[in-house]
């Protein structure tokens, strides 16, 4: 490969060492300090767009400006001739990629790993600088296992229509890192848009899995297959959908990581990673070749709820002395597996007679109403107890209709979802009485409601009517509504 050769004479390039959507990184030496360092040049075609220039310029501002052990420092910047680069810090090592692309790491370590990333973005985020694309490739690891963050400023840029801005592998591309606001607007992003990305990248550094729509976790329980408990909390956290429901802070969760890390090391486990394939991976439930006294069936979900992911807890194995039983005896071993798989039978046996009832209960008795406002049908839970079934909660719209307003006067809406944290478009359709064509009133989300307001003017003066919908951000889950443009709310307006 030939290498370009720079006008400014002061740096020699000596190799490729990546290329993105604008600019090409180069290992290079400086000749006046004779120091290895890396260039970072932009591409030409963008070299006379204002736009881009100027991002590229603040990324080298960022740089110069964030002086941080965790930060690749910035040395030089050329931007008055037809070359414009900025030149670093050469980081001897391996991306956060290159790690993963080989196997995920244990959980103590990628702790080790994205705590310092944080402490970076402390410092950016006190300086009113978003970093907006935190992601495996843009963390770089030297050989002495520090830590630093690349790519302050023009990631912003990229065209992110491409979904390919990372080399293939087991993490893939920009959009499975971004907070769901991002992806909506990239411009208008806070430091919680940072807090999601580290989430996600935790995520995949753990798993090895593309961190596909953190935010609907709820929807697809099996997501966090693979992700020690105590870890998954933090994970959830950072990735909530709404940024009022995640850390405040870089700090915030930099103090609940290291909350975690010891909890980790306390316990002794390493957590040691695992590939999951959730479409192959088998169910988890009594495994053979093992020796045990008992097999205890898992208790019968509430009718209408998911099983969850949470293994199923087994007693130790131990003798009627409480000892550790003798395993040279491998008959007593195939009597036990036998009897077992006896009580096995006969508890599922039950749960399923149980089922059955249940279900001829319902069959019965049509008129009794179901969901959450309906009586409790009695379960039989197979030791002569009865227990009340605990139906899930169901996605509501709730709307108080305002009957009538007067004229000048602001008509506020305001609704609530409730049974579900999926929906994140809520807006109210409106119109004179008697018009054909609906107007739209955004509704913002304050705290657990959505406001709206209608200026009412002379124009509804023979009222007004109007409807909400909720949409959810999440395929597969249907829309609310409270109304509809058939039969909207009617609201007599006051002269």
């Amino acid at each position: 490969m030939t290498l370009p050769v720079l006008q400014n004479e002061r740096y020699d390039l000596l190799d490729l060492l990546g290329s993105g959507g604008m600019a090409t990184v180069y290992r290079a030496r400086d000749r006046h300090t004779d120091r290895t360092v890396a260039v970072k040049i932009l591409d030409e075609r963008f070299s006379h767009r204002s736009e881009v220039l100027k991002r590229f310029e603040l990324e080298a501002a960022a740089m110069e400006k964030l002086h941080h052990p965790n930060i690749v420092p910035l040395h030089d910047v050329q931007f008055d001739s037809d070359e414009r680069f900025i030149v670093m810090d050469f980081i001897d090592g391996e991306s956060l990629l290159d790690r993963l692309e080989r196997t995920p790491v244990a959980a103590l370590e990628a702790i080790d790993l994205l705590v310092p990333v944080l402490s970076a973005l402390e410092l950016a985020h006190s300086n009113g600088i978003i970093h907006r694309d935190i992601k495996p490739h843009n963390i770089l690891i030297s050989k002495a296992n520090q830590v630093f963050v690349s790519d302050f400023g023009i990631a912003r840029v990229i065209d992110e229509t491409d979904m390919s801005l990372t080399r293939t592998g087991v993490v893939m591309g920009t959009w499975a890192f971004m907070a769901p606001e991002q992806r909506a607007d990239s411009k208008g992003v806070n430091e919680s848009a940072d807090i999601y990305s580290v989430g996600a990248t935790l995520f995949a550094a753990v798993t090895g899995q593309t961190p596909k729509d953190l935010f609907a976790a709820e929807l697809d329980p099996t997501i966090y297959r693979g992700v020690p408990r105590a870890l998954e909390g933090v994970i959830r956290r950072a990735c909530a959908y709404w940024t009022a429901d995640r850390y405040g802070s870089a700090a915030a969760m930099r103090s609940d990581l290291m909350r975690v890390r010891a909890k980790l090391a306390a316990e002794g486990t390493t957590a040691e990673p695992r590939r999951v394939d959730f479409q192959t991976e088998p169910a988890e439930g009594p495994q053979m070749g093992r020796r045990t006294t008992v097999v205890t069936a898992p208790p019968l979900p509430p009718a209408g709820r998911a099983l969850t992911s949470e293994p199923i807890r087994r007693p130790a194995a131990t003798d009627d002395a409480g000892r550790p039983p003798d395993r040279s005896d491998e008959s007593g071993n195939s009597v036990v597996l036998a009897a077992a798989a006896i009580v096995f039978a006969v508890v599922v046996g039950m749960v399923g007679v149980t089922m059955v009832q249940t279900l001829n209960t319902v069959d019965q008795t049509p008129e009794a109403p179901l969901g959450p406002e309906g009586p409790a049908l009695p379960v039989d839970d197979g030791v002569g107890e009865t227990q009340p079934v605990i139906e899930p909660e169901v996605p509501t719209l709730i709307h108080e209709p305002v009957e009538a307003v007067g004229t000048r006067e602001t008509l506020a809406i305001i609704a609530e979802v409730t049974g579900s944290s999926a929906y994140d478009q809520v807006q109210a359709w409106y119109r004179p009485v008697g018009e054909s064509v609906w107007s739209r009133a955004g509704m913002r989300r304050v705290g657990s409601e959505y406001r709206g307001t209608i200026d009412v003017t002379p124009l509804f003066a023979d009222g007004l009517e109007y409807w909400i919908e909720a949409k959810p951000y999440h395929e597969g889950v249907p829309k609310l509504f409270h109304g509809s443009a058939r039969r909207p709310v009617r609201v007599t307006v006051r002269r």
